[in-house]
């Protein structure tokens, strides 16, 4: 679908070209003619307004053609196919026009010429700026194809991009629902009212947060923290006092947007490497910090090695497709560090702050 202002800027530009060709050609014509026809012993002026009155023809009539047609939505062979059909009955009225008009006010020398030497001049000089305009045009209507399919192509590829944000995002969301009603579930029966109210809050805020971003356009940077601290209450309903969390953030927090649900990843596997898998009290750390213009977010179990690199000869889905979604989001400007040894686990997630300004305005 053309918009309005795809159709203007086209015709614009057309427009500009169009006149600027025939305008090159009435200079070009003007100077033939102030050099050739004196030569000859004639009057020039009967040649210029009998080129100029066809030439003004042919400008109002290719100009009505050329804005008509360039908004069509034609290959590039039909589009030839249709001009010819106009264009060729075109050049014959001209021929006949510029003839009669030649041999009626400008000169009795043709007179003498041979007729079939006549007509064939009178059809080259006609034939000349015509073939020279659809030349133009075609090259315009090629250059306007040309961006049409390139644009096309990008919307394409935009979409393809938003579709594998958004599988990716579904591949990311919380799977935790199952051992959270468990623990809901324990809480009742304990007659554990007010955890259990306040468990559900927790889950009503992290479900909230997960349903209502679900276009992966950015959040504020606190909305993704409160969401992240309503997951790790939940966590440490779960586990009980086994959790235990170190909270380190910058003061004031950085006033930036950031891709929604980009933190659970992480939190879900350092529960999973660090709480689940081992026994006895854990201390997960997160640290939000900016250092040179980068946002550095750190999740990790108390004392891991951040060097330790994953033994493990495929990562968890999860941080695989964490991984592509920074990617595509980000680029080169986001990397992810993530490590998994005896000392427990490590992951750093640092985002230059230029991208989520980017983002934000």
């Amino acid at each position: 679908m053309i918009t309005a202002d795809v159709q203007r800027q086209r015709l614009t530009s057309f427009c500009y070209w169009h006149v600027l060709y025939w305008l090159s050609y009435l200079l070009v014509k003007y100077t033939h003619l102030a050099v050739l026809v004196p030569l000859q012993d004639e009057a020039t002026w009967p040649y210029l307004w009998i080129y100029s009155l066809v030439t003004l023809i042919n400008v109002l009539v290719t100009g009505w053609l050329g804005q008509h047609e360039l908004l069509q939505q034609r290959q590039l062979v039909a589009q030839l196919t249709r001009l010819l059909w106009i264009v060729i009955p075109l050049w014959l009225t001209m021929v006949l026009l510029r003839q009669y008009l030649v041999m009626r006010y400008a000169s009795d020398m043709v007179q003498n010429v041979d007729s079939v030497l006549k007509y064939f001049l009178a059809f080259s000089l006609v034939l000349l700026p015509l073939a020279g305009w659809l030349a133009v045009f075609m090259l315009i209507k090629t250059n306007q194809l040309h961006y049409a399919a390139l644009q096309q192509q990008q919307q394409l590829a935009k979409q393809a991009r938003q579709a594998r944000l958004k599988v990716l995002r579904y591949q990311l969301n919380p799977h935790f629902m199952f051992n959270t009603l468990n623990a809901l579930n324990a809480l009742i029966v304990q007659r554990n009212g007010l955890a259990a109210e306040e468990l559900i809050q927790h889950i009503s805020t992290y479900l909230r947060h997960s349903l209502k971003n679900q276009q992966d356009e950015f959040i504020p940077l606190q909305q993704e923290l409160d969401a992240l601290t309503a997951y790790m209450a939940i966590q440490q309903v779960r586990f009980g006092p086994r959790l235990q969390l170190n909270w380190q953030l910058a003061t004031p927090l950085p006033k930036v947007h950031f891709p929604p649900l980009l933190l659970q990843p992480l939190a879900e596997n350092a529960i999973q490497y660090s709480v689940a898998e081992r026994a006895g009290d854990i201390c997960l750390q997160l640290s939000l910090q900016l250092l040179q213009n980068q946002l550095h977010i750190t999740l990790a179990q108390q004392g891991a090695n951040p060097n330790a690199g994953w033994p493990e000869t495929e990562q968890p889905l999860n941080l695989i497709n964490l991984a592509e979604r920074l990617q595509l989001l980000f680029g080169n400007a986001a990397s992810l560090t993530l490590s998994h040894s005896s000392s427990g686990f490590y992951s750093q997630l640092r985002i230059a702050t230029e991208t989520l300004n980017e983002r934000s305005t």
